[in-house]
């Protein structure tokens, strides 16, 4: 419990001390299929919609198809995946984006804790340019004595290829079944944006749900 009152203790200084970049409340949702296609091997489909300038205006919808896979006797995974996405402006003209990804993913646990890695490297954009960006992500969830109930706690940064940070993601929320192969996610979070003429920090509610085939 001492760590997770030091993590939201981490996220209300993070939040106090964005204000004073331009900001925006957004929220985002997204819905996920998956389906085990083979030994150890994974597809999944999904389907996010995002909203800016206080939740008042959509700001990007998108697609995203990827497959996983478990290496034999270990709890590590790699994936790759394509997203086509429609990023939308303040007068709603939209513009295409393609990203392309490679994930490699590894996960221990330590009594009730979880913890995961994350690193990704991408590759988006359109007829414009594309750029690279290598991410990294951790999440700690712990899974309450007796319940389903997991709350969680995620950072992330975005690297480009001159090692200079692009964004940070502050995550805490929570992860609870609705019912068998049915899961949903809640979060609050914190997105920043660094080394640019206008950084911008987002504060984000947002929802996904997970279904299992």
């Amino acid at each position: 419990m001492k760590t997770i009152r030091n993590s939201f203790l981490l996220l209300l200084i993070c939040t106090l001390s964005a204000y004073s970049q331009q900001n925006d409340f957004q929220s985002w949702g997204s819905v996920k299929i998956s389906k085990k296609i083979y030994k150890r091997t994974n597809i999944s489909v999904k389907e996010g919609i995002r909203f800016r300038e206080n939740s008042s205006l959509i700001s990007k919808n998108f697609t995203d198809v990827k497959i996983s896979h478990r290496i034999k006797k270990t709890d590590f995974e790699v994936s790759v995946g394509y997203r086509f996405s429609n990023d939308f402006d303040l007068d709603l003209t939209s513009e295409n984006k393609h990203r392309y990804y490679s994930d490699f993913s590894s996960k221990y646990k330590y009594k009730r804790f979880k913890i995961s890695f994350r690193d990704r490297v991408q590759y988006q954009g359109n007829r414009s340019g594309f750029s690279t960006l290598f991410r990294q992500k951790v999440d700690v969830s712990y899974n309450v004595r007796k319940t389903p109930f997991e709350p969680f706690l995620q950072f992330e940064f975005f690297m480009n290829m001159n090692e200079e940070f692009e964004k940070l993601r502050y995550t805490i929320g929570f992860s609870q079944p609705i019912f068998k192969d049915l899961n949903a996610d809640f979060f609050y979070r914190i997105q920043q944006t660094l080394n640019t003429d206008n950084p911008e920090n987002m504060f984000i509610l947002g929802t996904s749900l997970s279904y299992k085939l």
